[in-house]
């Protein structure tokens, strides 16, 4: 990587500016009764320092950002680690797994693997329960986010369904999630206690109904909670699947005032995957569309414009100084297309990639325009891959003007002068690896 460190979804890969390398060995086992995983990494990174601009804070945690100061990156440990009690489906225990919730390819409100995962406990189907045409997946999640005590502790939690029909030619998914990060904080006198964390995703959603609760004032609390649904509609024998995802992370008073300002802190996620382009099977095309950026309505709202991710308290939701959430972040949109050859064999898939940061709040707002190609290939039972992400950004940091002189300094528009506070990436990522099975 000759620049930035900004590749997405890559969970604990991070690859600075200069030369790494990432190891692993991925260990499963899965009993009548008993579910084991655990893959112990070692990571390798130069992490040379790159072209840095100034940003606000809620800016800070963008994938660009680079860690450790700069210098060379040794990290090791486990990742997607687990261990499961289960009967006929429904289990209990541990996890640091990746876990993507919801229909995204590119990305998802809730929970991506945009950064290190966190150990959780877990309750919940550990695969689809069957009854008939319908599926049925639940999951329950709550975790601590630091090692503190009493009020400054601080805790994830979570609660996630699906619900699916399986017809004659579709499959018709409704999903939604509930996640909550609580306590850090003394609140109207009250002192959170663990027990209350676990149970927060059970409150009621209306504000109205939850001014009676010790820990809020006049039904506010200071905690940040996020509330997505989704449909998808898959037609199997085309190989085609169109979904929609709805997040919002902000109370509303009554449901009157849902029903006057729907829109008001909301979240939106569009995508096509077509895995069959004129009947071919191996050719496929896909199209994604994320927009995260400040609602009209926000300005009429007395308690805030309900941006994403900006509360410092839980530092802008994010993890090892990244978002589990959606990577583009606060105020900002991210479309996502991709065309290309996916068979068992071999995959060759180019994509494009165009994504804005600040866009309500800032003028100009900062630019991402990335071209990737994703190319891999299975020789016997050893798979070979290369990756390689171009990637150009303007605007960074959010100058008051978009153009500079050849001295960088701010100028008016002419054909010679250039955008502001630019910066150019490549990154290339060689892969191997092999599975064994007993």
């Amino acid at each position: 990587n000759n620049s930035a460190p900004n590749q997405e979804n890559m969970d604990v890969r991070y690859f600075g500016s200069g030369i790494g390398s990432f190891n692993s060995i991925h260990i499963a086992w899965l009993g009548k009764y008993t579910s084991f995983s655990a893959e112990p990494f070692l990571l390798r990174n130069q992490n040379q320092n790159t072209a840095f601009f100034q940003r606000p804070t809620d800016y800070q945690f963008l994938n660009d950002a680079v860690q450790s100061g700069g210098k060379n990156l040794n990290r090791q440990g486990l990742r997607n680690a687990h261990f499961f009690l289960h009967y006929k489906g429904i289990g209990i225990g541990l996890s640091n797994e990746n876990m993507w919730w919801g229909p995204g390819i590119h990305t998802s409100f809730q929970m991506t693997n945009n950064t290190k995962s966190f150990m959780g406990n877990i309750i919940g189907t550990i695969q689809e329960i069957r009854i008939g045409q319908f599926g049925l997946f639940m999951l329950y999640t709550f975790a601590r986010m630091n090692e503190e005590t009493g009020i400054r502790a601080k805790y994830y939690t979570s609660i996630n369904g699906q619900l699916s029909w399986y017809g004659s030619s579709s499959i018709i998914a409704a999903g939604f999630s509930r996640n909550y990060l609580t306590g850090g904080e003394l609140i109207a006198g009250y002192e959170w206690t663990e027990k209350d964390a676990r149970n927060i995703v059970f409150e009621d959603v209306f504000i109205s109904n939850l001014i009676d609760k010790e820990y809020t004032i006049g039904g506010h609390d200071a905690w940040d909670q996020t509330l997505s649904g989704y449909f998808t509609i898959i037609f199997p024998k085309r190989g085609l699947k169109v979904y929609t995802e709805f997040g919002f992370n902000d109370n509303r008073m009554y449901f009157a005032d849902f029903l006057s300002q729907p829109d008001h802190g909301m979240a939106t996620i569009f995508g096509i995957r077509d895995y069959g382009i004129k009947g071919n099977k191996e050719l496929t095309w896909g199209f994604e569309w994320t927009n995260l950026m400040i609602t009209y309505t926000s300005r009429h709202r007395p308690t805030g414009p309900g941006t994403w991710y900006i509360s410092s308290l839980y530092d802008y939701s994010s993890y090892y100084g990244r978002r589990w959430g959606a990577h583009s972040g606060t105020d900002s949109d991210d479309w996502y297309f991709y065309a290309g050859y996916l068979s068992d064999k071999f995959m060759f898939i180019p994509a494009l990639n165009y994504e804005r940061h600040g866009i309500v709040s800032h003028r100009p707002a900062e630019v991402k325009m990335e071209f990737r190609l994703d190319t891999r290939y299975q020789y016997k039972d050893i798979w070979f891959g290369i990756y390689y992400e171009k990637q150009f950004e303007a605007f960074l940091g959010f100058p008051n003007y978009f153009y500079v002189d050849s001295q960088g300094s701010p100028t008016g528009y002419s054909l010679r002068e250039k955008l502001a506070n630019t910066r150019r990436t490549n990154t290339i990522i060689i892969s191997i690896s092999k599975s064994f099975h007993y």
